[in-house]
């Protein structure tokens, strides 16, 4: 009744996750003396603030003294059970273990990345490096026609299509599912309705003339590039968060990369391959 009526009192304070800290060391390690080493287990502020907080997180209020015996026990119960299954090797040869404790080893190398902001220097000068990653595409004017399906008799009878078209000859085009026009069409817009392959074609054609035939994931077609316009240079202002994203991406790639190559560093790794 004590302790539950302290820790009454306790959950009324601001800094209450450390103050429990006090009366939980002390529900925990009364009548034993403490043992030595790694069969110490110490419930401290530390821990019991970080219950205190989860359970705050997920409920919204703060946990009863009954809620907070109850976590106590299933710390040091999770305590037992980890060191007892070190102590009789479990972890050994478990994939699974491995993994989470390669994970967590990987976490910690790169939280100072994971949290750190760049400067606008450094972000000016990766954007420098590659403006075109981060303009906008290119908009581009084009026709298209269609000649149906990519076989050898359509590529045959591309040439005099062509030929036909440069002259003004009307051609027998084939029906498709796709516009013959678009204006001030980006990289994306055109990927999405002629595929890829068609897109990186189209941005070699040169302007104001009928070329091709190109294909596309519908088959083969002749285009005619009205106008394109250039990608505009990237600013700091419009492109930050992207080119934050990146910088960031790449600190944490090289903050874990440099702790993997320390530690391993430490170790003689031998490759034995069989014959």
């Amino acid at each position: 009744m004590e302790l539950k009526a302290s820790t009454r009192a306790l959950l009324k304070e601001p800094l209450v996750h450390f103050l429990i800290a006090g009366a939980a060391v002390f529900w925990l390690l009364s009548g034993r003396a403490p043992d030595l080493g790694e069969r110490r287990i110490v419930v401290d502020k530390a821990v019991v603030g970080a219950m205190v907080e989860r359970f705050y997180g997920s409920f919204h209020r703060l946990p009863s003294p009954d809620e907070t015996d109850g976590m106590i026990r299933d710390y040091v119960a999770d305590q037992v059970y980890y060191r007892e299954a070190l102590r009789l090797g479990l972890d050994q040869g478990d994939e699974v273990v491995v993994r989470r404790m390669r994970r967590k080893l990987e976490s910690l190398a790169v939280a100072d990345a994971e949290t750190a902001e760049p400067g606008d220097t450094q972000l000016q000068a990766m954007i420098d490096r590659d403006p075109a990653r981060y303009s906008d595409d290119p908009r581009t004017n084009f026709e298209q026609v269609y000649l149906g399906a990519d076989t050898p008799d359509s590529r045959a009878a591309a040439n005099a299509q062509l030929t036909d078209l440069r002259s003004g000859k009307p051609i027998n085009a084939q029906p498709a599912p796709l516009p013959a026009k678009l204006d001030s069409a980006g990289a994306s817009d055109i990927s999405g309705l002629f595929g890829d392959e068609f897109t990186l074609a189209l941005r070699d054609q040169p302007t104001g003339q009928w070329q091709g035939p190109i294909a596309s994931g519908l088959g083969l077609h002749l285009v005619r590039v009205s106008a394109r316009a250039a990608p505009s240079k990237p600013s700091l202002a419009t492109v930050r968060q992207r080119v934050t994203n990146d910088w960031r991406a790449a600190a944490i790639a090289k903050a874990q990369a440099e702790a993997y190559q320390q530690m391993l560093g430490g170790y003689d790794v031998a490759i034995e391959l069989p014959k």
